[in-house]
């Protein structure tokens, strides 16, 4: 019903007015949304460009993880920005995006939660995910591509099986389709508020809509940092976009710029609870 190509007509039609969305770019099958949008950010493509393909042959994730990717049935897009910012604060993109994400999933009518630093999650499930690509220039950020990828219709029976237990989608989770122009636009028209906010006061301002779908605080995690695993508690994600990590190891809190949760706890551990740290 919803597997036709997402055209700029469509985008045009459903985006709130005013929005910084200067050009629509709607692709058939490519590589990477996120290759094609810095090729053009590098040639000067200006800030509020969005690249969107109807399908990928070489979708990428963080760590250079494939995302799967078939046509006619997600949405696969990359937003062209130009931060005027430090690097350093820039990286922060990534959340923002986060609760843009959330904020189009319960505008569709599905709730959502957010996994540190990129994931969107529909119950215990991941539904999408995001990479940022941040080329630097002098005094800061030259630009940023922001790419998310979205699983709208994709069936049960379309993941592939070695990730079937990990992943949904909004179909999977609300039990019908989508249209998938109307699921950008929901993400499009929410970065558009986030990105101003974040621009503004940084991710402390939107600290607030991140925390309320917070899925790891209190849960007991297994963290890759520094090319070392260990193993703690998420005590949260702070007001400047660091996980709040206790390790078991030392009982001291951590706090984490970056890096990457292997696993996490899918019931809330007794320790957490213990502690107090769900205020």
């Amino acid at each position: 019903m919803f597997s036709g190509r997402i055209t700029p007509e469509q985008l045009r039609g459903r985006l709130a007015p005013g929005g910084p969305w200067v050009d629509l770019v709607c692709l058939g099958t490519t590589d990477s949304t996120n290759g094609v949008a810095m090729e053009m950010a590098e040639a000067g493509a200006p800030h509020g460009t969005v690249v969107v393909a109807d399908g990928q042959t070489g979708g990428r994730g963080r760590h250079g993880r494939r995302w799967v990717s078939p046509p006619g049935r997600n949405v696969y897009a990359s937003l062209i920005v130009r931060p005027e910012m430090p690097v350093s604060e820039a990286s922060g993109l990534s959340l923002a995006a986060g609760v843009a994400l959330a904020d189009a999933a319960e505008r569709a009518g599905v709730p959502a939660l957010l996994k540190w630093p990129n994931d969107l999650y529909l119950g215990d499930r991941k539904a999408a995910g995001i990479l940022v690509e941040t080329a630097v220039g002098q005094g800061g950020a030259r630009h940023a591509v922001v790419g998310v990828g979205i699983n709208v219709n994709l069936a049960g029976d379309e993941i592939p099986a070695e990730i079937r237990g990990k992943a949904t989608s909004l179909r999977i989770r609300a039990g019908r389709e989508f249209s998938r122009a109307e699921v950008l636009a929901l993400f499009l028209d929410a970065f558009a508020r986030r990105y101003a906010e974040f621009a503004a006061g940084g991710f402390k301002a939107i600290h607030p809509a991140w925390e309320r779908r917070d899925m790891l605080r209190g849960r007991r995690v297994l963290v890759l940092r520094a090319g070392e695993e260990a193993r703690g508690v998420a005590l949260g994600v702070a007001g400047d976009g660091a996980l709040r990590f206790r390790p078991d190891a030392s009982g001291a809190e951590e706090r984490l710029f970056s890096g990457e949760i292997l696993e996490f706890e899918t019931i809330l551990s007794r320790e957490a609870k213990d502690t107090g740290c769900f205020s």
